[in-house]
């Protein structure tokens, strides 16, 4: 009996990264730009939210999970920064515009992972595709500080990592 008491007590949360702005303008080369696909690691490509233990391995509490799918709020969340940073018009793919947009952004994240050290670990490569001119590929690092050990935190870093990724893509453009 005590036992259905307490996983009726049990709610899933459900979290959405809040949004950040910034002071970052650039007019850009590129009129239009898609942001194509978004390939994260399969321990991150579920709502739960990994984290790992000091001993290197991850761990998940399925009762806190992201609102959106991870790839998705990625792909929402660089269009939306890039968007703001640069002068060019800037959309997730499928294309809703006519014509082929002058970039796609397709990226590859190797890791996605908050650590035991209390930081977010953001690295992979980008490809920016041009229509008219050479692409070119670039690797990323980035290293994002989480505030505590609360899932809002949590997921504030993810937000923070993907404005610095998105900054990063922007001066590419």
């Amino acid at each position: 009996m005590a036992f259905a008491l307490l996983t009726a007590c049990a709610q899933t949360e459900y979290f959405v990264p809040p949004p950040v702005t910034t002071d970052l303008r650039l007019n850009v080369r590129a009129d239009t730009v898609m942001v194509n696909d978004i390939s994260i690691p399969e321990y991150a490509i579920n709502q739960e939210i990994p984290l790992q233990r000091a001993d290197g391995s991850l761990f998940t509490d399925t009762d806190k999970l992201w609102a959106d799918l991870p790839d998705r709020a990625m792909a929402g969340a660089l269009t939306r920064h890039l968007n703001q940073i640069t002068d060019a018009s800037v959309a997730v793919e499928p294309w809703p515009l006519s014509g082929f947009p002058d970039v796609e952004v397709t990226v590859f994240v190797e890791d996605m992972i908050v650590q035991a050290n209390n930081s977010l670990r953001l690295t992979g490569t980008y490809a920016l595709r041009r229509e008219t001119d050479r692409g070119s590929i670039e690797t990323f690092a980035l290293t994002v500080p989480v505030a505590d050990q609360s899932y809002t935190a949590i997921i504030a870093a993810h937000e923070a990592a993907w404005l610095r990724l998105a900054e990063e893509i922007a001066r590419k453009l």
